[in-house]
């Protein structure tokens, strides 16, 4: 398990140069509502994790802010975390933890399908 980590790890640094990997939440909320994601990677310290935005008609869809979704009557809030795995799944996304010594900022990052 910790080899499929590293590779995915080596991938993400590889393809994040050649601008075909995000990092952030704002960039990867994004590729994540449009489907594009396919490993969503997430930093294991959640501790200072916004807020984000969500809506029950659209799951994949997050924003900052509830006025992002427009008047949506299903939209809640929770952790970015939350919502960002949340995304994933529902994109058929999979999921990894970025481990040390890889930083990505917000904690975030994910390998684009196209």
């Amino acid at each position: 398990m910790a080899s499929r980590h590293r590779a995915v790890l080596e991938r993400l640094e590889a393809e994040l140069a050649g601008g075909r990997a995000l990092q952030g939440i704002p960039a990867v909320k994004e590729a994540l509502a449009e489907g594009r994601v396919e490993p969503l990677l997430l930093a294991a310290d959640r501790g200072a994790d916004p807020v984000l935005f969500a809506s029950r008609r659209d799951p994949r869809a997050l924003g900052t802010d509830p006025a992002a979704l427009g008047e949506d009557s299903t939209a809640f809030s929770a952790s970015a975390a939350a919502l960002l795995l949340r995304s994933a799944v529902l994109g058929g996304a999979s999921f990894t933890e970025i481990l040390p010594p890889t930083r990505c900022t917000d904690g975030v990052a994910a390998l684009l399908r196209y």
